[in-house]
C-alpha cells in the first residue's frame, strides 16, 4: 500500500494514477496541492482527469472526505474539471 491511501479519498486506483503521474507520495501530492495534481494527471491520463478525481483530490490534500467540502467549493471544482484543458 502507498502513503497516498492513506488520505481520505485516496484507494488503489487513484494512488496507482498519481504515481503514474510522477506524485509518488502524500507529502509531495501536498506540496503540489490538489490543483496542480488534477493538471498533472489530466495531461497523462486524460480520460481519468474527471469530476470526481478532482474532488478526491481536492478532499485528500484537505483531509477530509470529497463529500465534507463546502458545497461552493464542490461546485467551483467540479466546474474547473470539466472545463476544457
Amino acid at each position: 500500500m502507498s502513503d497516498l491511501e492513506t488520505l481520505p479519498n485516496i484507494g488503489k486506483v487513484l494512488a496507482r494514477r498519481l504515481q503514474t503521474a510522477g506524485i509518488g507520495s502524500s507529502a509531495e501530492l501536498r506540496r503540489l496541492g490538489d490543483a496542480a495534481a488534477f493538471r498533472r494527471l489530466r495531461a497523462v491520463l486524460p480520460d481519468d482527469a474527471c469530476v470526481s478525481t478532482r474532488l478526491a483530490l481536492a478532499g485528500a490534500v484537505r483531509g477530509v472526505r470529497w463529500h465534507d467540502l463546502d458545497p461552493a467549493l464542490r461546485q467551483k471544482l467540479a466546474a474547473e474539471a470539466k472545463a476544457p484543458s
